[in-house]
């Protein structure tokens, strides 16, 4: 119902390939299962930034994607084209703000993360051995050697548990998922409890993890819902993507998939990769906040 006769998807030239591969596979996942799209005819197009807005003159329904927020191509078209068309980006803009981030919280980046916090930061950027660097900065280790000095000296044995550093409260982990999935196991082996453990968008991925739920109990954050849900409908396919072809793939379903909503230019519906809104003719997605423990993922 209210479905446009024709889709026309415009890509930027300056978007990666595999990105876009991921997207229309999205689209036909979100054309199949929608109803009210069957009788819609949808196009491809592509386009280079330094093209004229009249490039996006197709009859029906556009869709154009450019790379992020900063397209050339995006700023002098914008208002041109706000009749029948929408702008949007893979390039999810996933920022979000913690106000809990104090002078007790530590922040752990990825190596390919750029981190944008003031607090107090443990890069793993020239690091391999990440329980190694995580067991240091909380002087895991310092209390093991105190307790072997102690055995020596007393040469009895010794119940004993690490004690962790008393000025951190909270852990933010802000890396790619395969950082994450060594992190959160190496905090938990180095007994550093008592800390809230909390993530970044794109932090998570359960397609590809093999952390437990126990490992992952009390974790909180921020995620796009496709990373934290596995749905049977896509089990062929997303295990195979990494995360930025998950989220083009996402992005792709979602647009099609509600198609309606995105072409009556309607905000606040959510889809795979969590809120969305329509501001400045420009479709935004925003990650949403999520809790898991021994029961499962809350999130919403």
């Amino acid at each position: 119902k209210n479905f446009s006769s024709s889709y026309n998807i415009f890509f930027s030239d300056e978007i990666n390939e595999d990105l876009i591969s991921s997207f229309m596979k999205g689209m036909e996942f979100g054309f199949f299962s929608n109803q009210n799209s069957k009788k819609s005819k949808i196009s491809f197009n592509t386009f280079e930034e330094q093209n004229n807005c009249d490039i996006i003159k197709s009859k029906g329904f556009n869709v154009v994607l450019v790379k992020n927020l900063n397209s050339n191509f995006y700023k002098k078209c914008q208002r041109k084209l706000s009749r029948n068309s929408l702008f949007t980006s893979l390039d999810v803009n996933s920022e979000v703000e913690y106000q809990e981030i104090d002078e007790k919280s530590l922040t752990i980046v990825g190596k390919n993360r750029i981190s944008k916090i003031n607090g107090t930061v443990l890069s793993l950027k020239n690091s391999s051995n990440y329980e190694q660097k995580i067991a240091d900065y909380f002087e895991i280790n310092h209390s093991n050697e105190r307790v072997r000095s102690l055995r020596n000296v007393l040469r009895e044995k010794l119940n004993f548990s690490p004690r962790k550093r008393k000025d951190v409260d909270k852990i933010f982990i802000d890396a790619s998922p395969d950082e994450t999935k060594r992190i959160i196991p190496a905090i938990r082996y180095n007994l550093i409890f008592g800390v809230e453990v909390l993530t970044y968008p794109k932090s998570i991925d359960v397609w590809n993890s093999e952390l437990s739920l126990n490992e992952l109990n009390k974790i909180e954050g921020f995620e796009h819902p496709i990373l934290l849900n596995r749905i049977n409908l896509f089990e062929k396919i997303l295990p195979d993507f990494d995360v930025n072809e998950k989220i083009a793939f996402s992005k792709g379903f979602d647009l099609f998939f509600f198609g309606t909503k995105i072409r009556n230019k309607t905000s606040n519906f959510s889809g795979l990769l969590g809120s969305y809104e329509i501001k400045e003719n420009f479709i935004f997605s925003k990650p949403l906040k999520f809790s898991i423990d021994l029961k499962g993922v809350k999130q919403g």
